[in-house]
């Protein structure tokens, strides 16, 4: 399925799929730059976030290098890259729905970019969410196809009554200032 730059592996009708998810880890990478190729502004440097929402589409908690885990560990983050150096993901996000507490509703995967440089400008910059056991990846995005941009909620996941919801949100994380519930909502978290 392709959805401006978002790739499924899987074909479907739906921008949205409620499958069996258990454990789901979101991926971040990017190639160093070549030296001299920031101006000075230094080597760019990407994060992953994830963003805990209640029933009322309040933020819980983000999950962010400086912040690695939820209050119980069912979100843990590998921790900061700061130069894209790995050779698969620099970073990665982990999260264990079945231990998500009851009052996570919803959670949004973020990526921004840490010291200003926008996206088309990163070499190689790329996410996916995928099925931690499988390896199935369920949302790939090349970030470099979204230009000037420099932050990006990726996906969605939503707790529904016969499990959880993604959805490929394709919206800038701080322009829209829409909750996964299309509330308004104070994004200064981000």
């Amino acid at each position: 399925m392709r959805n401006n730059c978002h790739t499924s592996l899987k074909d479907s009708v739906s921008a949205n799929w409620e499958v069996d998810l258990k454990e789901i880890v979101m991926g971040l990478h990017w190639h160093p730059q070549e030296p001299g190729a920031s101006a000075g502004r230094g080597p760019a440097n990407l994060d992953a976030l994830c963003v805990l929402f209640d029933q009322e589409g309040r933020v819980l908690e983000v999950i962010h290098p400086g912040h690695r885990s939820n209050a119980n560990g069912s979100v843990l983050h590998t921790g900061d890259s700061p130069t894209g150096a790995s050779e698969w993901d620099d970073e990665r996000i982990f999260v264990f729905l079945e231990a998500l507490p009851d009052s996570v509703s919803a959670l949004a995967f973020v990526v921004e970019s840490a010291n200003g440089h926008v996206f088309s400008e990163i070499p190689g910059a790329s996410c996916h969410v995928s099925d931690r056991v499988t390896e199935r990846e369920w949302i790939r995005l090349d970030l470099t196809a979204l230009g000037k941009r420099t932050e990006y909620r990726i996906a969605t996941l939503r707790r529904r009554p016969a499990g959880w919801q993604i959805s490929p949100d394709a919206q800038a994380a701080r322009e829209l200032h829409q909750n996964p519930y299309g509330k308004e909502t104070d994004h200064a978290d981000l």
